[in-house]
């Protein structure tokens, strides 16, 4: 393996580890990046289309947040 392929392997690495760490949803094309890269992970997410993206990521999502935002949309 060369330099440059390490180093592209690296990118990947971290892209991935970006997307399934810290994005609470993700688009189509970065679930297809994901479940491509390692597809046990195609159980951790799940379609909602929403206008935010298109796969909501569980290993992020609380249903704290969830409930937080509805109970801060009643207030008003």
């Amino acid at each position: 393996m060369t330099e440059q392929d390490q180093y592209k392997a690296l990118q990947e690495y971290n892209y991935f580890e970006m997307l399934v760490n810290t994005k609470k949803v993700v688009t189509k094309d970065e679930y297809k990046f994901i479940v491509a890269y390692d597809p046990t992970e195609k159980n951790n997410f799940t379609y909602v289309g929403s206008s935010e993206g298109d796969y909501l990521n569980l290993n992020v999502y609380s249903e704290h947040d969830h409930q937080k935002r509805q109970y801060e949309m009643e207030l008003g």
